[in-house]
């Protein structure tokens, strides 16, 4: 049985996937460690990462028809039999203790099922990656910069600018570009649900380990850097312009469909008061 086992989806991300392999080459990973690569219909992606990148690592490469990010990562995870996994997008670049700390803070909380760890953009400002359950406004304010501004008070809440953010805590979810979830955690929730295409099926997730009776944490001690370009981020105009923004209205409304009418989990920190 392998310790960890590292999913990374890609859909023609050669390149990011191999510097997200050579940083983990300097990082401390458990000696049976298990890499899944899966290929989500990008265009022989697969052969075009260096090998260079991975040599000496145990990976397993796959390639698989693009039916959405739910789907690719459930596929990889079926593939290993870790006690830990890890999905982890290919443009993330952890650093030497990123992932020691993770998995060292779910044997030290048995009770967490989920962990993430501090995102940090290139130009150093700390990415938004843990936040509380969403209203359906949250999501449109959020996208729109006029309402941003207007209803600021309403996204400090959602995005939690008040957390100090080098600090350990529980939190409503974290979003899926760096997840680590126990097995014992996975068994009991997942797969991710594959109603969504891109979005949303990270939030399912957290809300799932809570009802379970597991928790989500935040761990700011743990670090790594994210090179993304938000596929989400727009306003009114780019509904119309970005697919990946009309796919995120689509995946939204699933989601406020499915959980229309129902508590956020009771023992989640918004319910508990604690967000």
């Amino acid at each position: 049985m392998h310790t960890l086992g590292i999913v990374i989806l890609q859909h023609n991300t050669p390149k990011e996937v191999t510097e997200n392999f050579l940083a983990l080459k300097n990082a401390e990973l458990p000696q049976k460690t298990h890499f899944i690569v899966v290929n989500n219909g990008g265009n022989n992606a697969n052969e075009k990462i260096s090998k260079d990148s991975y040599k000496g690592f145990d990976v397993e490469f796959i390639d698989v028809p693009n039916k959405g990010f739910p789907n690719g990562n459930n596929i990889g995870i079926a593939k290993t039999d870790a006690e830990y996994i890890a999905m982890v997008n290919p443009d993330i670049e952890v650093n030497k203790h990123t992932i020691s700390i993770l998995i060292d803070y779910l044997k030290k909380h048995p009770k967490v099922g989920i962990v993430a760890p501090r995102l940090i953009y290139p130009n150093g400002q700390t990415q938004d990656n843990f936040r509380v359950f969403p209203r359906g406004m949250d999501l449109v304010i959020k996208r729109i910069k006029f309402l941003r501004k207007m209803f600021i008070g309403r996204m400090r809440r959602y995005l939690l600018w008040d957390k100090d953010p080098s600090q350990n805590d529980s939190v409503d979810w974290v979003t899926g570009a760096f997840q680590v979830v126990t097995r014992k955690c996975w068994e009991a929730v997942g797969p991710n649900s594959e109603d969504y295409f891109l979005f949303m099926s990270d939030l399912e997730l957290c809300r799932m380990a809570w009802e379970k009776g597991f928790e989500v944490h935040y761990v700011g001690k743990a670090q790594a850097g994210h090179n993304e370009s938000r596929l989400s981020g727009g306003g009114i105009v780019d509904i119309f312009k970005k697919k990946t923004m009309r796919i995120h209205i689509k995946d939204a409304l699933i989601y406020f469909k499915k959980f229309f009418g129902k508590r956020i989990p009771k023992n989640s920190p918004s319910a508990q008061n604690k967000l």
